[in-house]
């Protein structure tokens, strides 16, 4: 697992980063943030962009240091070797419950859409399999799979987003007033949420080749991530209304089916389907090697690759006794996971990083 020629690159690794956000873009985003500002949603996005520029930045200049090759040596270097796995023990619970949080969610949109008479636990185990054969496998062979998956969404999307543009209502999404600059920003909240995943995925940084480039890649990438769920957020509220689509689990399908070539195409609904899934697969397979490689520093073990099989069980077991149905599952997270995720996100590496500096540890 950690031969050189299975190492990824930075570029890979925001890669992933990108592809494992869109399964929550389309599911959470045009909902939450219709909630909070009506037909300003589409505004979000802005307001979330800077904080993950401060994210990249954080990243960049905390592995200038040759010595900090992960987060978790980060967390050891800054708060000492016992407060530092103590840190990361906090982390690897958090991640585990992420981790079943996405296979459950995997599974109940499944159920509630194309397959509603089937046990749930056959999508579970169908990912599982898939989550064994992956974890088992070289990181490098997941990040080329994510770069083919990445470019295919791309366009993919940008087809969708042409598509629904006929649809879109300007009545909807204007005018814009100063009263809705306030509500836009409290919107970006679940955003800033699920962006925040790209500091995570430093842990595995032993892994990844040329990280003093992140700083090079940070704009470009703010910029795609932004547009693109300008987009995802604009053509939904654009295309049904904010009123509508704050009360809708999944708007992104409701707007498909607005789409007036729609006869032309057989089940357009269904290719958005199959690219969810795949993104579903990218986030939850990431998660598998997060909680790998912070088992692997937490136990000093040597390889990863035996995790699979317990990973695989784990998810398979856990994500059944999560949540009885998926408004539990959206409940928790709104209320309670884009919380944490905004304190291990953000709150906690910033602390890390500064505390390391008054050491003169990073």
């Amino acid at each position: 697992m950690n031969a050189d020629n299975n190492k990824i690159t930075v570029r890979q690794t925001i890669t992933i980063f990108m592809v494992s956000t869109l399964s929550a873009a389309i599911r959470l985003f045009p909902t939450d943030c219709a909630k909070i500002s009506g037909q300003a949603a589409w505004l979000a996005p802005l307001y979330a962009a800077p904080p993950l520029l401060l994210l990249f930045y954080l990243l960049s200049s905390m592995f200038k240091k040759s010595g900090v090759n992960n987060l978790g040596e980060a967390f050891e270097l800054s708060l000492g070797k016992a407060a530092g796995k103590a840190l990361l023990a906090l982390y690897l619970l958090w991640m585990i419950i992420l981790y079943l949080l996405y296979i459950r969610y995997y599974s109940e949109r499944l159920l509630s859409t194309i397959f509603p008479n089937t046990d749930i636990r056959f999508f579970m185990l169908v990912m599982m399999l898939l989550i064994f054969m992956s974890a088992r496998g070289r990181l490098e062979v997941f990040a080329r799979f994510t770069e083919l998956a990445f470019l295919i969404f791309t366009v993919i999307m940008a087809l969708f987003f042409l598509l629904l543009i006929p649809g879109i209502k300007a009545e909807n999404l204007l005018p814009i007033t100063f009263f809705d600059l306030l509500p836009s920003a409290k919107a970006a909240y679940p955003i800033l949420g699920i962006w925040g995943y790209i500091i995570l995925l430093f842990f595995f940084g032993n892994d990844i080749l040329n990280k003093d480039q992140v700083r090079n890649l940070a704009i470009k990438s703010t910029i795609f991530l932004a547009a693109t769920n300008i987009l995802i957020i604009a053509t939904v509220v654009g295309s049904i209304g904010p009123k509508v689509v704050e009360r809708m689990p999944i708007p992104f399908f409701s707007a498909i089916k607005t789409i007036s070539l729609m006869e032309t195409f057989d089940r357009m609904e269904s290719i958005l389907l199959s690219v969810w899934i795949v993104s579903d697969f990218i986030v939850i397979t990431t998660f598998a090697f997060i909680i790998s490689h912070i088992l692997k520093q937490l136990f000093s073990t040597r390889e990863t690759k035996y995790l699979a099989s317990p990973l695989a069980f784990l998810g398979y077991s856990g994500s059944q006794f999560l949540a009885p149905n998926r408004f539990e599952l959206a409940v928790f997270s709104s209320r309670i996971g884009l919380l944490i995720n905004i304190i291990t996100c953000y709150a906690i590496p910033f602390i890390i990083f500064a505390v390391g500096k008054i050491r003169r540890k990073l």
